[in-house]
């Protein structure tokens, strides 16, 4: 049996009379990246800042290797975070702000490998106030590896990026897991991201915890199916295979509710007659849960 790196049992917070972590658990493990999704105002960011001892829960424990924790500084000695755009000292270089946070750190890891992982070797003398946004949030990244915690907690980590540093920051975020066998809670609204870069998923709604699991548990469940003809299809033999609805005409678009081996199937009986689908388009798993506390 593997111990989870981290479990949160039962935790409850409320903003004055608002409740906005409503008895959630869940756990953390080795080598698997679990991804925190949610619409705004659903307990995302609060939990993460609970982890982090930022705000202090009115109810529940956080657990390290099986052991319950009692102070912050237990968490922060296994844990790196980045939260919120982590703010450095804007007159100093990258190099420099890493030099200060590794002396309070108490870590002697090399500044140019911490730079050289997130992508911004060539800013290491370059002052943090001519950064752009998406340099900060590479900084942050930095910042929570200091100390080569088994366990990171990012809250948004993609924000401002370009599309090339995102699937940079992507596979590094794979790589810490896979290779370096660190627990990973992410969050971020780029949820056809967050598929191919998950292995599990917790789905908030109203400070609850609406659905989670494993995703390839979820690969079985129908999902929104869009199938594009450059000609119009027989109706009959549409719905012959898939129960449906044409949204869209010339080119003809039919839309439905199949799992991966049913869209196989019909996708085989409709070639067979003569009417193959130029383009199908499959709506995201973690987007299709997530609209259904949307919809």
């Amino acid at each position: 049996m593997v111990i989870s790196s981290m479990r949160v049992e039962n935790l409850f917070l409320n903003y004055g009379k608002q409740r906005v972590v409503d008895d959630v658990s869940f756990e953390l493990f080795p080598g698997r990246i679990v991804a925190l999704i949610g619409p705004n105002g659903a307990g995302k960011s609060s939990i993460m800042r609970i982890m982090a001892g930022l705000v202090q829960a009115d109810k529940g424990h956080i657990y390290l290797h099986n052991r319950r924790i009692h102070s912050f500084p237990e968490i922060h000695t296994n844990a790196g975070f980045f939260i919120e755009g982590p703010d450095f000292y804007k007159n100093l270089t990258a190099a420099q702000n890493l030099k200060l946070l590794l002396k309070i750190h108490l870590s002697h890891q090399s500044i140019e490998r911490l730079l050289t992982q997130v992508g911004l070797a060539y800013a290491f003398n370059k002052k943090v106030r001519k950064f752009s946004r998406g340099m900060k949030q590479r900084l942050g990244i930095a910042q929570a590896l200091i100390g080569d915690p088994s366990i990171l907690v990012l809250d948004e980590p993609f924000n401002g990026l370009d599309p090339e540093v995102k699937q940079f920051l992507m596979e590094l975020i794979k790589k810490l897991a896979k290779e370096n066998n660190k627990a990973i809670l992410i969050s971020s609204h780029l949820l056809s991201d967050l598929e191919l870069l998950a292995d599990d998923f917790i789905l908030l709604s109203e400070g609850r915890v609406h659905a989670a699991g494993r995703l390839a548990d979820f690969k079985s469940e129908h999902q929104t199916v869009r199938f594009w003809f450059e000609k119009e299809p027989p109706l009959e033999l549409l719905v012959q295979s898939a129960q449906g609805q044409m949204v869209e005409e010339d080119p003809w678009c039919w839309q439905t509710l199949m799992t991966t081996s049913e869209t196989a199937e019909a996708v085989g009986k409709w070639a067979s007659a003569g009417h193959f689908p130029f383009e199908i388009q499959r709506a995201d798993l973690l987007h299709t849960k997530y609209m259904e506390i949307i919809l």
